[in-house]
């Protein structure tokens, strides 16, 4: 019996040794890799810089003070050139970006682009697409020919994409400039903004806080002023919870909105929680615009990818008189978010209720289960996928609690569950939602469609329009926070286990009254609310948004309630 344990432990220690030694040869090959992406975007910037300072200063600085509907119309009119307004935001960008780190990569040839759109604009028989010469930022993971999509991995430096994808080239065609790539967290599921091939993106507001994620980068450029609109995509937050954390913009759309044909995901093969692109900008004002023309032409999607329904801009949604019916709320009976969360929804309510729409309470049901399901669709294997990609490549600290997660079994998270949930209940949840086998994945997939009957009959017995509600549990906290509080995503990904388009739009900051209610009132029960209380403390002055969300194909009235409280908060 000796013989056969000392030879187990043999076996495991050689296991071991040959583990670690293989894991040191790739993180010494990767990182001469990341260390010379990181000295090619020094050079990128530089060059970028030389190109940007071609233009006068005063030019710069009155076409930078020009918002998205007055770029757009002073392109028209041909009072501002493309070359012009490329020159403009390069120059902001870098300002951004020296400030947070928000650029993977500079697009050097939109100053060419630009100079052949001034050219086209001056034959009389050009006719100028909508929204002609509109500098673009993107995301990192989005395909543009010619450019990486690492998605925070440096395995995947060097391997550029072979053509754009159907909606960068809808862009383009509708004359968007695409000027920029901006930064991700490894592996695209997390809310923070870091990865061992760029480093990590800082909040606008507050270095030592984070931009959100994992569309952080497009938050952390546009929240700095360095970008007029950008995409960026969502599976569980991506898109609201970085405009949250930095006083920004945004929605994701429901999947079928926009073309999905040869785009990439964060984890393919989940068909029950699929990620969408979504516009990101300084205010609700150019998200409609932007959507009102690309919408208006989804056919050119639609013709390019047969699963794009072509369903376009509804202007009658969008611009109706008629008063809505909204459900609130501000707790959502898993994670209570902190009080100036608490407060941006019931000051907007007020907005709404003012402007002379119905705003009732609605209770979103079952939350506990919801994040069980969410969490067991989006890591479909038990999160065997992302592992091994973050086995084979330098692995960002800031997600390391959820690495180490992964890497205990199903089978010994479940068993460890049990006493787990004697002192921790919530981590207990999450700790028996990945999956064992094929059986308990139809199963989440069938509770997952009758979850979405429920949500919709609720909403329907009420007559409800539109969902208000938190975008988060938090304002932006320190950058190592999100690993740590995974189940913080509970107001955002509900949405996308939903499929309904959601969006979010500033309306306050962060009080002393906030923080002081904070400190005497919010709870302390688990380590969660221990970890959430602490990182909210000092964080005075930081945004805060709310989040609208509707049913499929009725994103124009998500656009139509936030523009309602963006126009009783701002007053344009």
């Amino acid at each position: 019996m000796l013989f056969y344990v000392v030879l187990l432990l043999l076996g495991v220690g050689a296991y071991y040794y040959h583990f670690t030694a293989n894991r040191k040869k790739i993180i010494e090959r990767l990182e001469v890799v990341a260390q010379r992406r990181r000295d090619d975007l020094a050079k990128n910037v530089e060059e970028t810089r030389r190109i940007a300072d071609k233009l006068d200063p005063k030019r710069r600085d009155y076409i930078g003070g020009l918002d998205f509907l007055q770029l757009q119309n002073e392109l028209q009119k041909g009072t501002v050139t493309c070359v012009e307004a490329v020159r403009t935001y390069f120059h902001k960008a870098i300002l951004a970006h020296e400030k947070t780190n928000a650029v993977t990569c500079f697009i050097l040839e939109a100053d060419q682009q630009a100079e052949e759109l001034d050219e086209k604009a001056k034959q009389a028989s050009y006719v100028k697409p909508p929204m002609f010469g509109v500098p673009l930022s993107l995301k990192e993971c989005l395909k543009l020919k010619g450019y990486d999509t690492t998605r925070g991995f440096v395995q995947d430096a060097y391997r550029p994409a072979t053509e754009d994808s159907i909606q960068i080239e809808h862009y383009k065609k509708l004359g968007l400039i695409p000027f920029c790539q901006t930064n991700v967290p490894q592996s695209l599921l997390s809310y923070n903004c870091s990865n061992p091939l760029f480093g990590t993106t800082t909040n606008p507001f507050d270095s030592t806080r984070t931009c959100g994620g994992s569309s952080g980068g497009e938050g952390a450029l546009i929240g700095g002023r360095g970008s007029i609109i950008g995409i960026g995509t969502d599976v569980g937050g991506s898109v609201r919870i970085p405009c949250h954390f930095t006083g920004t913009a945004g929605i994701k759309p429901s999947k079928m909105r926009f073309a999905h044909r040869g785009g990439g995901a964060s984890v393919p093969g989940k068909p029950m929680i699929d990620a969408n692109d979504g516009p990101m900008a300084q205010d609700v004002k150019a998200n409609v615009e932007f959507l009102r023309n690309v919408w208006g032409d989804i056919d050119f999607q639609s013709d390019r990818d047969p699963y794009c329904p072509p369903v376009h801009w509804n202007e009658s949604l969008y611009s109706s008189e008629k008063k809505l019916r909204v459900g609130y709320y501000i707790d959502d009976g898993w994670f209570t978010p902190t009080p100036a969360l608490q407060r941006a929804v019931l000051e907007s309510k007020k907005h709404l209720e003012n402007a002379g729409h119905t705003v009732i309470p609605f209770y979103p049901p079952r939350l506990t289960k919801v994040m069980q399901l969410y969490f067991r669709a989006v890591c479909l294997d038990g999160g065997q996928y992302v592992l091994n990609k973050l086995l084979k490549d330098i692995i960002e600290p800031t997600i390391r609690f959820q690495v180490t997660l992964w890497m205990v079994p199903t089978w010994v998270q479940r068993i460890l569950s049990y006493p787990v949930s004697l002192v921790f209940p919530r981590m207990a949840v999450l700790m028996q939602s990945l999956t064992r086998d094929t059986f308990e994945l139809r199963e989440a997939y069938a509770d997952i469609e009758a979850y979405r009957e429920e949500y919709v009959g609720m909403m329907m017995k009420d007559d409800l329009d539109v969902i208000l509600c938190p975008a988060s549990v938090m304002p932006a906290p320190q950058h190592d926070i999100p690993s740590k509080v995974v189940s913080g995503v509970s107001y955002t990904c509900l949405y996308n286990l939903l499929d309904f388009g959601a969006g979010v739009v500033p309306v306050t900051t962060v009080s002393k009254s906030d923080e002081e209610k904070l400190i005497n009132e919010y709870p302390e029960t688990d380590k969660w609310y221990q970890t959430v209380k602490k990182a909210t403390i000092g964080a005075i002055g930081m945004p805060i948004g709310v989040q609208v969300a509707a049913p499929p194909f009725r994103e124009e009235a998500v656009l139509r309630t936030m523009r309602e409280i963006e126009l009783a908060i701002t007053g344009k």
